[in-house]
């Protein structure tokens, strides 16, 4: 997905680097209240083994500490997949 798709309402995507440094950075940077750091695969390989549908879920509906969508409140949900794929491809 590129930062230039649009989604269903018409409006730009932003890429899932774009949402990390935006919003999951954060938190996923230094590990906050216990998040997977980015670039930490021990971290994220027990969130790897459960799948992206999972990961997508929490995600999006909060866990933990976490709140739903991580704060990303206008975030489509492809936009958050885009996010945890951008995570899981540089851990």
């Amino acid at each position: 997905m590129s930062a230039s798709t649009l989604n269903a309402s018409g409006t730009t995507e932003r890429s899932g680097g774009k949402v990390f440094n935006s919003f999951c950075v954060a938190c996923h940077l230094h590990g906050v209240a216990g998040a997977p750091k980015l670039g930490n695969s021990a971290d994220w390989l027990p969130r790897k083994e459960k799948g992206m549908p999972t990961l997508l879920k929490h995600a999006i509906e909060g866990l933990n500490a976490m709140p739903p969508k991580g704060m990303c409140s206008n975030c489509s949900d492809d936009e958050i997949q885009a996010a945890i794929q951008f995570m899981l491809d540089n851990s």
